[in-house]
């Protein structure tokens, strides 16, 4: 069985998201099956390092039509990683002179380039695939085009995974000419071209990144509009949770980590990444104290809001620590930052992304907030339970499907949980959670100790995608 992933990212080459995360680590998890061959296929960027970039070599150059632009250049170039052959498309007005990924006024002509040079890429492969894995809105039309355009594809199979629906790539509907085919009412949504919503169409198989976030985007409240759509193929979604890398995110043996530790030496080696983490931040923090900690994009969608509201509060009221690592919208950045000038013996932020420090923050934190108003699947809670950090969320999505409540009496789940978006909910739970790993140290181990037993790798996730793939190919 052969699988191609096409995707706008993939970890290690370029990582914006926690897409990168999931077409760096599911191919590697699938390819450990048997009878499992697997490819992936992403633009070449500017911000690949060179290191991969010298390695890549050229297997054609090609030109294709783009709308009314005749001869486009297509580089189809390979690399392999491990047991993986990645191929990229070079083409530097595209990608390979950019500095950033996403956020160009042009980028419904980026990606209808790139996945025009993907479908038009396949005669040079020596690998034919039964399934093609598209992912997100910046491949969801290759369903569609494989339906209209290339007939001689239409025996492969198509997977579209949906990781976050809010996002949908939603463009002028004059830009489906970028894809020289006519006028084709199943991407025109109120209007307008919508690349997901053709594949939501067209796809033979639709998955989301959790169970519930499954169930979730068929309603009103979380459909952004698709959700008629998605419940006419209720019989073909299915929701699949996300994996973490045990590679790379293993206290025991992260290199990134001041000291390495596990469940039995958990509060020296908590100890230990505070020190240097605190010694890259600049402060002089009591290492003893509880730390809570954010690692998110600072945006809505993350309940940013209700941290805002409701973090004096606790800072106040607790003797404890507060680390911010993220960036987004200035509203959430200008409050963090002046958090810090308001409470500078308890308070440090980092406005971009460091990956060093981020490891730093997981295996030095004894909180993770993630109070997100909607999370597809979610990956920093898994992370974050990985190195025996505990996970303070709300129940939506993919944060219900993976933490489980702690419960006193049982002494069973790993996390703290509230439902209702309400910024005195989340205080409550985080007021909870402090109290115990004040009060009751013996009891914090041991919701620590459940945290670290949880395995949320990426071999379970990958077995049921193979199941599906085989579904598929069996009609």
């Amino acid at each position: 069985m052969n699988v191609l992933f096409v995707a706008a990212e993939c970890s290690p080459f370029v990582k914006i998201g926690g897409l990168a995360d999931v077409i760096g680590s599911l191919p590697q998890a699938l390819k450990r099956l048997r009878n499992c061959e697997v490819r992936v296929i992403i633009p070449k960027y500017k911000i690949i390092p060179e290191k991969y970039k010298k390695r890549m070599t050229i297997i054609k150059e090609f030109w294709i039509e783009l709308g009314d632009k005749k001869t486009i250049y297509v580089g189809l170039q390979t690399l392999k990683l491990g047991s993986i052959y990645y191929y990229f498309i070079d083409n530097l007005y595209s990608f390979g002179d950019r500095d950033n990924v996403y956020n160009y006024g042009d980028d419904s002509e980026r990606f209808a380039y790139f996945q025009k040079a993907v479908m038009e890429s396949l005669k040079y492969l020596d690998f034919r695939p039964d399934v093609i894995h598209v992912n997100d809105w910046h491949t969801a039309m290759i369903p569609l085009l494989i339906n209209i355009k290339y007939p001689e594809y239409q025996n492969i199979k198509t997977v579209l995974t949906i990781h976050n629906l809010a996002y949908q790539g939603v463009f002028s509907i004059n830009d489906y000419h970028y894809f020289n085919i006519n006028y084709d009412s199943r991407f025109e949504f109120e209007g307008f071209i919508n690349f997901l919503k053709a594949g939501i169409v067209c796809a033979d198989l639709i998955t989301t990144v959790s169970e519930t976030y499954a169930k979730e985007i068929m309603t009103d409240a979380f459909g952004h509009g698709l959700q008629q759509l998605l419940k006419q193929r209720t019989a073909s979604l299915i929701g699949i949770i996300n994996g973490i890398s045990d590679s790379e995110y293993n206290p025991s043996t992260d290199y990134l980590l001041a000291e390495n530790y596990n469940s039995s030496s958990v509060e020296t080696g908590k100890s230990s990444n505070k020190i240097m983490l605190y010694r890259r931040l600049n402060a002089n923090f009591d290492t003893h104290l509880p730390m809570i900690a954010i690692i998110s994009r600072l945006v809505n969608q993350k309940g940013l809001d209700l941290i805002c509201l409701m973090i004096e509060e606790i800072l106040e009221a607790n003797e404890c620590i507060f680390i911010v690592l993220g960036d987004g919208d200035a509203e959430y950045v200008e409050f963090f930052q002046n958090l810090v000038s308001k409470y500078p013996e308890k308070v440090r932020v980092y406005i971009g992304f460091d990956n060093r420090l981020a490891h730093l923050i997981y295996a030095a934190a004894d909180l993770f907030l993630m109070p997100s108003k909607f999370e597809p699947c979610g990956l920093g809670q898994l992370i974050a339970l990985r190195y025996g950090t505990i996970p303070v969320v709300r129940e939506t999505g993919g944060l219900a499907d993976t933490i489980v409540p702690f419960n006193e009496i049982q002494k069973t789940g790993y996390g703290f949980n509230f439902n209702r978006y309400h910024h005195q909910d989340l205080k409550e739970v985080v007021q909870k959670a402090l109290c115990i790993h004040k009060s009751d140290p013996k009891l914090w181990t041991q919701i620590i100790q459940n945290a670290m037993n949880v395995d949320f790798s990426w071999p379970r996730s990958a077995k049921l995608y193979r199941k599906q793939y085989q579904r598929l190919l069996k009609g």
